[in-house]
């Protein structure tokens, strides 16, 4: 089914049921649980790099760890909390683009285009989401670099403040464009991915468009922005009752044959995986408190077994308003392209299909003065044909 777009700021809210994706939360799932496992093993690596005994960290952290106190006086240790910053990273910014790519193609009326097709997609395009960001911080470093050479020029006795005199409006200019790569460089991970995603994109391009879309457009931006977060906030509410009711479903059914130990063991997960940053909150799994936990959570292998599995929900609950936000960001780009080109991204990509189908296959419209020529038939066999259809 086709999904007619205004391009404009009644497209939006559209983005909470764009984001109802069974297979979009299902991309952003495995996206989070690789971030999970990429932030585990990288900052254990990092406290053993900084010498810290692994047992006292395990005991206070277990598989959600946060770097702290000797982590910190250990420049290898912050290297790798760098390496594994940067993975995330890209694992989001790829998980983004696989999201925004189906999207894309659900609005075209592609209801069925699948997780393996946005990963060729990805596959094939995923250098932009590399190279922008890293040349806006070559560029914003480059800015910075030139603001402090500046100042080591103006420190010069007597000359030093000339020089300064004589550079302040330049400077000032710069300043301007060090706030724009800064503004570009943030919004840069929410916008390449759609630019990438709508148009095929190279670098060039993604940087292009990413400018051209913050200063042509910046209130429709700003106001399409704004209300996106506020339909994203009251979709993932909707989303978290009816999550917390099923979890108290299930525990209540379960409870009657097995006891309530199983939604003690579910809402207690963050504290399971993580307890030095979730402590004793446990309304992460259960915001509403539908899960009976008058008992105890169960221990040995059920216990972990269950932990995993409610930390798992919870991941699948982040999943939801990250599709819808992924998403929204996607009709953001489209309407605010048509708005400042005048282009309707959807029927480009139609034509540019369609051009490609007639080079492989051929045109079956008539050419002007007789009919098209069958696809494998010689030219003297078609003028044959012709002169026998004369002589009759």
């Amino acid at each position: 089914m086709i999904h007619k777009l205004c391009f404009g700021i009644g497209d939006v809210p559209a983005c909470a049921r764009y984001g109802l994706s069974a297979r979009k939360i299902w991309v952003l799932f495995k996206a989070l649980v690789l971030s999970w496992l990429a932030w585990g093993v990288f900052v254990y690596l990092g406290f053993l790099a900084a010498g810290e005994d692994i047992a006292s960290v395990w005991s206070r952290a277990r598989l959600l760890p946060l770097p702290g106190g000797i982590f910190w006086e250990s420049w290898p240790a912050v290297a790798l909390l760098a390496v594994g910053c940067a993975l995330i990273v890209y694992a989001l910014e790829a998980a983004f683009l696989k999201v925004a790519r189906m999207t894309f193609e659900q609005a075209r009326g592609d209801d069925f285009f699948s997780g393996r097709d946005a990963s060729a997609f990805l596959s094939a395009h995923y250098k932009p989401l590399i190279a922008t960001p890293v040349a806006l911080l070559i560029a914003v470093l480059l800015t910075m670099a030139g603001g402090w050479l500046l100042g080591l020029l103006g420190s010069i006795p007597a000359v030093g403040p000339v020089i300064m005199g004589l550079v302040a409006v330049p400077a000032f200019g710069a300043g301007l464009i060090l706030i724009l790569l800064l503004l570009a460089f943030s919004l840069g991970f929410f916008l390449v991915p759609p630019i990438v995603a709508t148009t095929r994109g190279d670098t060039f391009e993604s940087l292009f468009e990413l400018f051209s879309t913050i200063t042509s457009q910046p209130w429709r931006l700003a106001l399409y922005s704004l209300v996106r977060v506020l339909v994203v906030g009251l979709a993932t509410a909707v989303f978290l009752l009816f999550s917390s009711l099923s979890l108290g479903l299930l525990s209540w059914v379960v409870s009657l044959a097995a006891g309530p130990g199983l939604g003690q063991s579910l809402v207690s997960a963050p504290q399971y995986v993580g307890p030095e940053l979730f402590g004793s909150f446990s309304g992460l799994v259960d915001p509403l408190g539908m899960v009976p936990v008058q008992a105890s959570p169960w221990g040995g292998l059920a216990g972990v077994l269950t932990a995993l599995s409610g930390w798992a929900i919870l991941l699948l609950i982040v999943s939801y308003p990250l599709s819808a936000c992924f998403s929204g960001w996607t009709i953001t780009y489209l309407a605010l392209r048509y708005r400042k080109d005048g282009e309707d991204l959807l029927a480009r990509a139609d034509d540019e299909e369609y051009r490609a189908f007639e080079q492989e296959y051929g045109s079956a419209d008539e050419s002007e003065g007789g009919s098209r020529p069958l696809a494998g038939s010689a030219p003297g066999q078609v003028e044959e044909e012709e002169r026998d259809d004369d002589v009759e």
